[in-house]
């Protein structure tokens, strides 16, 4: 049976390894412990095994994005493209996606390193989550912000209106069980959403569907809360995002 599954039901660690080219931020959910996830021997690629078919992967940030079609059972996905930097991974399984975390660190000696030693109050809003050899945070402008990620697309020209984004949480409800997905989305997404929640709540099979909608302030940081911490959602209050739902079926329970 299908039990209710959070995307983004995830610990990460943050082990330092000497000498490795990538480092794997495992996913020690027991949701996720039938996907085998892994680093080969030279920590040069990502390995994935699941007993139904992995369809995709997708690794991104705010500045990089890679989608690789699977539609397997095992995979192994190279990871010698991918800058230095901290990276989420989505491995989109049959019956639900496991969320992972990579950090890539570029091969530097340790004169140069210890030049690149900054102080975690230095870094702005915005910046990318990138880190030295001892995993400290150093100073990157994105090249892309949040909402290249969302779009999937080129940057639109900075508008006079800022865009809103919303954090999303769907969960379907079925004979077999139900699974739950939650992400960040933008309006025209939620919109889209919330027309087609209305509806299916005007049918027998699909009333019992629920969607909540949390309009989100600072994506960079409750992003960053949120990964480290699923249940930051369920806070009280906040200051990166509007505890009181934007949009919540009528049957929803926010027991997330």
């Amino acid at each position: 049976m299908i039990k209710s599954i959070s995307t983004l039901l995830i610990l990460f660690s943050t082990l330092i390894i000497n000498g490795q080219n990538a480092i794997l931020l495992k996913n020690f959910n027991p949701k996720a412990q039938d996907l085998e996830h892994t680093l080969n021997a030279t920590k040069d690629s990502l390995i994935l095994g699941y007993e139904k078919s992995i369809l995709n992967v997708e690794i991104f940030n705010e500045d990089y994005e890679k989608k690789i079609t699977v539609e397997d059972t095992e995979t192994q996905i190279s990871l010698s493209d991918l800058p230095a930097g901290k990276f989420v991974v989505h491995a989109k399984l049959e019956d639900k996606i496991i969320v992972m975390g990579i950090l890539k660190r570029e091969r530097i000696n340790d004169a140069d390193n210890s030049n690149m030693l900054l102080d975690k109050g230095d870094i702005a809003e915005g910046k990318g989550m990138m880190l030295d050899e001892s995993l400290n945070l150093i100073k990157n402008s994105p090249k892309q912000s949040i909402e290249f990620i969302l779009t999937r697309g080129k940057p639109h020209k900075q508008a006079t209106k800022k865009r809103k984004f919303y954090w999303i949480s769907f969960k379907i409800n079925n004979e077999s069980g139900s699974v739950r997905t939650m992400r960040l989305a933008d309006q025209k997404s939620v919109d889209k959403l919330i027309s087609r929640n209305k509806k299916e709540h005007a049918s027998p099979s699909g009333k019992i569907n629920e969607l909540i909608v949390w309009e989100v302030y600072n994506t960079s940081k409750f992003m960053e809360l949120q990964m480290s911490n699923p249940e930051f959602i369920k806070s009280i209050t906040s200051e990166f995002f509007n505890v009181t739902p934007y949009y919540k079926s009528v049957n929803s329970s926010e027991n997330i």
